[in-house]
């Protein structure tokens, strides 16, 4: 008579460890968890409200995904940082997502070119943070950002593809919101990018699959050496401990 009770709950402690796995997931890359930082359990069960079980669950899941790290000495720790890894991520990222670009302007339907237009409006219609406490402005536009990129590679009909082209987007944007600082003086940057946003976007709907790719990758390669020129400024920080939480 026990067993349906023991089964429901290990469905629970299972439901439960996917949904502190999503959390965990989502502030690493918000790096509201930051490079280096030590996660103990305790600290974890009283912040996320969860017992050790599923944290364990979760931790396990993000070492896999190269978010989190476990040394035995140290136990877990926040993934770090380093040139060598932003280099070739982004490299990766390029050649998976323009190859992932071709293949969905060979294959979109008129639906998906909805959807990239879609997309884009949100994107360019989201406010943009005016200072680094702006969560969730943050948040909102990276999620509007997201949208945005798998829309363009949406149609390449390759789960698989699509799957690792998420994952090294997600990495990279984990680099983005730990070095980047939001001031005045990025305005020029932002109107660039969205520009190639845009261009992008119209260059797909055209199926020039040889212009939308050289912009894509002129994206990724600006976006990259943003990243590396404020990671220099910093690198001392991430090299002598967790970054102290700005904002």
């Amino acid at each position: 008579m026990s067993l349906p009770h023991a089964a429901a709950r290990e469905d629970d402690a299972s439901t439960l460890g996917v949904e502190i796995y999503s959390r965990l997931r989502r502030d690493l890359i918000a790096g509201h968890l930051q490079p280096g930082e030590r996660l103990r359990f305790r600290q974890l069960s009283a912040s996320y409200g969860v017992g050790i079980a599923p944290l364990r669950e979760a931790l396990s899941r993000l070492v896999s995904d190269q978010l989190v790290r476990f040394e035995g000495h140290r136990g877990y720790t926040v993934a770090p940082l380093s040139m060598a890894d932003l280099y070739d991520l982004c490299a990766l990222r390029t050649d998976l997502s323009c190859k992932a670009l071709r293949q969905s302007i060979e294959r979109g339907d008129d639906d998906w070119e909805a959807e990239i237009l879609a997309a884009l409006h949100r994107l360019e219609r989201s406010p943009l943070p005016q200072s680094v406490g702006e969560r969730k402005v943050s948040d909102e536009w990276e999620q509007r950002h997201e949208r945005f990129h798998f829309s363009l590679i949406s149609a390449c009909d390759s789960p698989r593809l699509l799957h690792f082209c998420g994952a090294l987007s997600d990495h990279f944007q984990r680099y983005r919101r730990a070095v980047i600082v939001v001031t005045s003086a990025s305005e020029e940057l932002l109107q660039r990018v969205r520009e190639q946003h845009r261009a992008v976007a119209e260059a797909t709907i055209a199926r020039d699959a040889d212009r939308a790719t050289q912009i894509l990758a002129e994206h990724f390669q600006g976006s990259v050496e943003v990243v590396a020129r404020n990671y220099e400024a910093i690198s001392r920080d991430l090299a002598s401990g967790p970054v102290p939480v700005r904002g």
